[in-house]
């Protein structure tokens, strides 16, 4: 009996033991498993699959011809694209598409917009940013890169011969385009920026994709992707547009966002015209469309759309030939 007793009482001994083991193994299962799942949502954020450029015919598009250069860098990364020529213009908007998206980020229907400032005498340079379309490079970096590539673009453009820029992009690539103001060593060529949609912190758009691309509940996994998506991209508060508005100041800009719920597009952008519109001793332009989806407006109202695309360019056009005269 006595040995029965103790057997038990080595047992019951044993069982607690276990049951903490047990707790600690599953706990690291579930740190494990969140750090897994965390890493995979967070690579396919940074790595969107790339949206190849389709072959196209002269009879959809205007008479353009074949780009490309590097960017330079550590990275010596290839960007391609179309340039389309409008007679002997010194004049180039260049379209810089957003994230997921590629040279023509409105698919055929890029060319009517592209259409609308060659029949203005105005050239047009669409490039795939690096790790899009038919460029080189497979992350997206949500402005960092972008940055550079769109540097690249103004460098080529002016060993072209273009006299005067206009920057247009949407989402991401508005955002980067706002970045690339303050930074080109041709700031006396950009007259003007058209940003459609940008965001005014990284922060904002990096929590929009997640919510939005992930199936994964909010907690903790909100917190552990984003963690993954900035480490993988290298996403810092640097790339945020909201501190660079001094920067900007002369520069024109318009900006354009709709009236969609999905994402806080309309808080960014006219966060940013408020703050240009304070500081600026020049105009500063701002049209909500009302389009239901983000980054939607042309699509949604093109003929509106243009007017004031082409408004906006019309008065940058007419101040720099103001200063040329001074």
């Amino acid at each position: 009996m006595q040995l029965n007793t103790v057997a038990y009482a080595e047992r019951k001994s044993i069982l607690p033991k276990n049951i903490f083991l047990a707790c600690i193994y599953i706990i690291i299962l579930v740190f494990l498993a969140t750090g897994i799942l965390s890493f995979i949502s967070a690579y396919k954020i940074t790595h969107p699959s790339k949206v190849e450029t389709p072959q196209i015919t002269s009879n959809i598009a205007p008479n353009y011809k074949n780009i490309s250069f590097y960017t330079g860098g550590e990275a010596e990364d290839k960007i391609n694209g179309w340039f389309f020529p409008s007679g002997t213009s010194k004049t180039s908007v260049l379209l810089v598409h957003g994230y997921g998206k590629n040279r023509l980020q409105f698919n055929e229907e890029t060319f009517k917009l592209i259409s609308q400032f060659t029949n203005k005498d105005i050239n047009v340079l669409t490039i795939d940013l690096r790790g899009s379309g038919n460029s080189s490079g497979s992350i997206n970096t949500f402005g960092k890169n972008e940055t550079a590539d769109i540097l690249s673009s103004i460098k080529y453009l002016k060993q072209i011969g273009t006299d005067r820029i206009i920057l247009m992009g949407f989402s991401t690539g508005a955002s980067s385009c706002l970045s690339a103001v303050s930074e080109t060593p041709y700031r006396d060529s950009i007259i003007g920026v058209i940003g459609d949609s940008p965001y005014s912190t990284v922060d904002n758009y990096t929590d929009y994709l997640i919510n939005s691309s992930s199936l994964l509940s909010e907690w903790p996994f909100k917190y552990t992707i984003k963690f993954c998506v900035n480490k993988l991209s290298k996403v810092t508060s640097d790339l945020d547009i909201i501190p660079k508005i001094p920067a900007l100041i002369p520069t024109p800009v318009f900006l354009i966002d709709g009236a969609q719920e999905d994402i806080p597009a309309s808080d960014n952008t006219k966060l940013l015209y408020e703050m240009y519109y304070r500081k600026s001793p020049v105009p500063a332009y701002y049209w909500n469309s009302g389009a239901q989806e983000y980054c939607n407006s042309f699509l949604e109202y093109p003929e509106q759309y243009m007017d004031k695309v082409m408004d906006f360019i019309n008065k940058c056009i007419k101040k720099a030939d103001m200063a040329d005269k001074n």
